[in-house]
């Protein structure tokens, strides 16, 4: 028997329980010897579920079957490669083993189909979200989180009572969500690594009003601690460090200098969901910390301060379409420096209001109001994902953005900019 090529599909889908699983299948086409006629074999992937618990062994399957009109005879591995990719550690080689007793070789009757399942125990070193990409063939990478608290009975249990708590609404939008293969999206909490993911928004724009003053930011947050329960809602295992970037660059200037950059590291606690339930709200969240911000420069020109602070966040509506989030940010000046009436100007909160949807346009506002009449700001951003605008080989938004008020940047906390729009790119909102 002659061995063809390989190529690859997508067959179908298929549901348990809790969730959606999708199925990658790899197509053999088996030369039979019978002049040009060819048969047709399946191979399919088998994705596993979405959660597993540590203390049971990786296990994927292969589903074979017979799609052609005669029978097969199919050589049946003993064992399945593929490599793990688990946070900040490089990919690791795990060989999967062929469940006992399963034969070297299949014969398939047409229309017929047989599993055969594949296992290996977890590495010490695997934790968290764990990205499994099976080795040797075209499929796509699976990603399973691992919990290490739970057995996988605990595990089934906790998914179940989080698709039951789901409205018909939900259950929906998720399944569209993940039956969708049209546009790649990202979220404005996109990982980066089981540990690093981004933060605020990230983009560079220009634009004037006057003078010429491009902007860019870049931010991002690491994980200090993965907790062998993904759902742990305690301190330590939900403990994040923080950093962004923020730099005013005057194009017009001879030289074009940095007229003013903000370093801001944060030290928090942050919870996306924090399983609260209400009728009003689909979800809410919470960060709470400590937080520094200045300019790195000396003399007059000096500015910092030093905040403590609480940021809930609430979803309206369906977070896998247009939704509307309202997130406040409440802080308290620990210390000023160089700026000690800046509460005049910024306030005790930042009003963040975001409306959107994650694979469309989005628009945000975050609002400040200082103690005195008269003084605050607006700063608005619209996206628009550029996979959509152009193709899809595209990654990232089309970012538009403007300012009014005071404070754009530390240095110029108390001078007015009356506005400015920039136009630009970004590449997480």
């Amino acid at each position: 028997m002659a061995r063809g090529s390989l190529t690859f599909s997508t067959r179908f889908r298929q549901r348990d329980v809790a969730t959606v699983c999708r199925l990658t299948t790899l197509t053999l086409a088996l030369g039979l010897g019978l002049g040009s006629s060819l048969a047709q074999a399946t191979v399919s992937v088998l994705q596993p579920l979405r959660e597993a618990a540590a203390q049971q062994p990786l296990e994927l399957t292969l589903l074979y079957s017979d799609d052609d009109k005669q029978p097969l005879t199919i050589d049946v591995p003993k064992a399945l490669n593929v490599t793990l990719t688990n946070g900040d550690l490089p990919p690791q080689p795990l060989a999967l083993q062929r469940e006992p007793n399963a034969p070297d070789k299949l014969t398939l009757r047409p229309g017929q189909y047989r599993k055969i399942s594949y296992s290996a125990p977890w590495p010490d070193t695997a934790r968290g979200v764990v990205k499994v990409d099976p080795v040797g063939f075209d499929s796509s990478p699976m990603l399973i989180t691992l919990n290490r608290g739970k057995t996988q009975t605990q595990v089934v249990a906790a998914e179940n009572a989080e698709t039951q708590a789901k409205t018909p609404q939900q259950l929906a939008s998720a399944e569209a969500a993940a039956n969708t293969s049209a546009v790649p999206t990202t979220t404005s909490d996109r990982m980066l690594s089981g540990r690093l993911s981004t933060f605020e928004p990230m983009y560079f724009a220009d634009g004037q009003n006057g003078d010429n003053l491009a902007k860019f930011q870049f931010s991002f947050k690491y994980r200090l601690l993965l907790p062998d329960d993904p759902r742990s809602r305690a301190l330590l295992d939900n403990l994040y460090f923080a950093y962004t970037q923020t730099s005013i660059w005057d194009l017009t200037a001879e030289s074009a200098p940095f007229r003013d950059t903000s370093y801001e590291p944060q030290l928090f606690y942050y919870l996306e969901n924090t399983g609260w339930k209400s009728s009003l709200f689909s979800r809410m969240g919470v960060t709470a910390g400590i937080g520094h911000e200045s300019n790195g420069k000396a003399g007059a020109d000096s500015r910092g301060i030093n905040i403590a602070f609480v940021r809930p966040t609430w979803d309206f509506g369906d977070i896998n379409s247009s939704h509307l989030t309202i997130s406040p940010k409440i802080y308290y000046y620990i210390t000023k420096s160089g700026n000690e009436d800046i509460q005049d100007y910024r306030g005790y909160v930042d009003l963040l209001v975001k409306y959107g949807s994650p694979d469309s346009w989005q628009l945000a506002a975050t609002l400040r109001k200082g103690t005195k009449a008269g003084y605050g700001s607006v700063d608005a951003q619209f996206t628009y994902p550029l996979a959509k605008l152009i193709n899809s080989a595209w990654g990232g938004y089309l970012w538009v953005g403007y300012f009014n008020g005071y404070g754009e940047d530390i240095l110029d906390y108390n001078r007015r900019q009356h506005w400015i729009a920039r136009i630009g790119y970004s590449i997480a909102r």
